[in-house]
């Protein structure tokens, strides 16, 4: 809990700004909310790519902190960075060129294409893309952070950011005071400002961090380290690759859902987003137990790594079924905070009831893949990924919402079916015990009866 509540917390305050964001976005029309959803999917894909940095960054982090290998794990620090200012730079230039076209096939299967929500989403697209060539090494900075076992400096970043977002977004969407109204422009500008300065900020901490997280800049060399790098993209790229597979899956989703129409489209974009902030309780649980199962391993205690991950698998189930209870008996009530659109409501009001069953089988799939990604077992999460999304999700989705006429709740109801399926196979890879081989050979400097080292404090 001393390690999840700062995440959790992050996490809810990054999910009321995307509610806020989405909010605000909603009083200018279901055509705005359909625009950012289309714009957000493809930028989800940009952050997917990352995931082959953070996740093993984040690993080798844990691990070598456990083991006492400071020196290593700055090494491990500044390569990455390295590596997120350049992938983030080639990426952003490459989506700011291409923008229209990607925004264009995204609403393809529209019968008739919305020019509205294509002009939208094109621009905020752009100006969201050129933003990430920071925001991309900000979602990193906390990833290395949070392999330290410091959650709270993440947390204080994303306060600050957040509040610039929400700040700018008031400003900018409506025009407030001498500002000008620039609709979705406008919320695109506050995203992208706020993220810059949540990666400054994120560089300051780095640098003048404590004796755990700060990086040596004596160590520091512009060159790139393919041994270091090598480490990090073995953990890494399967767990890209299982962010590659959910994004494209979502992406191929908002395809579908776009065919079914502009309302449709309106009313999927709240339900991701009010399940995104459903999330949050699991989300932080999940990254406690990266770090716990990580510096457990390199401290060669592997009871200890697998306790830490059964207990706050517990813990999230409990949490997350609170959370189902709220969504169950009041589903309208937080759906009318996004629009006051009839239709969208009736449509997103339905399928909301799914998302909350499906609350406690979330939380097994996310806290379990977070303890199997700090032992460095991400092959077995894309695995079961891979199984779920594309071999339930999206075959059995096409058949239930078009061949049986289902529509958007047809797409919900076999999202039901993926969870399961994936809760079940994660939960027994785990209880296998098999991920506990995946330490890496080199990583232990201490003998195993050392304490596993979180943070400031130590945890025997």
């Amino acid at each position: 809990m001393k390690l999840a509540w700062p995440v959790v917390m992050r996490m809810f305050f990054q999910g009321i700004v995307g509610m806020v964001d989405i909010m605000m976005v909603g009083r200018l029309g279901p055509s705005s909310i359909a625009a950012v959803a289309v714009a957000n999917r493809l930028i989800f894909i940009l952050i997917g790519a990352l995931q082959a940095l953070a996740v093993g960054a984040t690993a080798l982090v844990a691990q070598y902190t456990g083991a006492g290998n400071k020196k290593q794990a700055n090494q491990v620090v500044w390569q990455s960075l390295m590596g997120a200012f350049l992938l983030a730079l080639i990426l952003s230039t490459i989506g700011v060129i291409f923008a229209p076209r990607l925004v264009r096939g995204m609403l393809s299967l529209m019968e008739t294409l919305d020019e509205s929500v294509l002009q939208q989403a094109t621009m905020y697209l752009r100006i969201v893309l050129i933003s990430m060539i920071f925001g991309l090494p900000q979602i990193l900075i906390n990833a290395l952070l949070q392999g330290f076992g410091d959650m709270k400096t993440p947390l204080y970043i994303m306060t600050i950011s957040n509040v610039l977002n929400v700040v700018g977004n008031y400003v900018l969407i409506f025009g407030a005071g001498p500002f000008p109204e620039l609709g979705v422009t406008g919320a695109a500008i506050a995203t992208g400002f706020a993220r810059v300065v949540g990666c400054l900020i994120g560089l300051f901490f780095l640098i003048r961090g404590n004796s755990y997280t700060k990086l040596d800049t004596k160590q520091i060399s512009f060159r790139l380290d393919i041994g270091v790098l090598k480490k990090i993209l073995e953990i890494g790229v399967p767990a890209s690759l299982e962010q590659f597979i959910r994004q494209s899956v979502m992406i191929i989703y908002s395809f579908l859902v776009a065919s079914l129409g502009t309302l449709s489209l309106a009313a999927n974009e709240i339900l991701m987003n009010a399940q995104a902030i459903s999330f949050m309780p699991g989300f932080g649980l999940g990254v406690a137990a990266t770090t716990l199962v990580g510096q457990s391993l390199g401290a060669n205690n592997k009871e200890l790594a697998q306790r830490y991950g059964l207990e706050t698998m517990k813990l999230g189930v409990l949490l997350m079924g609170s959370v189902a209870v709220v969504l169950l008996i009041w589903p309208h009530l937080l759906i009318s905070l996004y629009t006051n659109d009839p239709q969208v409501l009736r449509e997103a009001t339905s399928s909301m009831r799914i998302v909350a069953v499906l609350q406690p089988l979330i939380a097994v799939f996310i806290i379990l893949s977070g303890a199997l990604r700090g032992a460095g077992d991400t092959k077995w999460v894309l695995y079961v990924t891979l199984i779920g999304n594309w071999g339930v999700r999206l075959i059995l989705g096409v058949i239930v919402a078009f061949y049986f006429h289902f529509g958007l709740i047809g797409f919900w109801v076999v999202n039901a079916i993926d969870i399961a399926v994936r809760a079940l196979l994660i939960f027994c890879r785990y209880r296998s015990g098999l991920w506990k081989t995946r330490v890496i050979e080199d990583i232990r400097v201490l003998p195993a009866k050392e304490p596993v080292v979180v943070g400031s404090s130590d945890v025997k």
